[in-house]
């Protein structure tokens, strides 16, 4: 994910979804379970299925944004393996390149409003 300013000296367009900048947002402060994750994220109003969030954690793993890894309790006698999150250096980096993009551009698409 490479985010380099053109020749006009603009910031070029983010990398990051909407999506995969609320989920590095929420581990921005703490690694999180995925299922605290996801708790957290309902709270902002984004619904995920399971399966469907294990996903996007996958491709977040895969472009080096996030760590995952297992932890094994023991709950009521029965092993529970517990997937848990931490954003790292990449995800960081991706998020800021973000948020200079939206804070350097009044209007990052450059559309002028139909009420205009």
């Amino acid at each position: 994910m490479t985010n380099e300013n053109n020749k006009s000296g603009k910031v070029g367009v983010p990398q990051l979804t909407h999506l995969q900048y609320a989920v590095l947002d929420v581990l921005r402060t703490d690694e999180m379970s995925g299922k605290g994750m996801r708790k957290c994220l309902s709270e902002r109003g984004i619904k995920k299925s399971g399966p469907a969030f294990y996903q996007m954690m996958a491709r977040l793993e895969e472009a080096k944004l996030v760590e995952g890894w297992y932890v094994q309790e023991i709950v009521e006698g029965q092993i529970i393996k517990e997937r848990r999150y931490r954003i790292i250096a990449n995800g960081i980096r991706a998020m800021q390149r973000t948020e200079q993009f939206y804070n350097r551009t009044p209007n990052p698409v450059g559309l002028t409003p139909s009420f205009a």
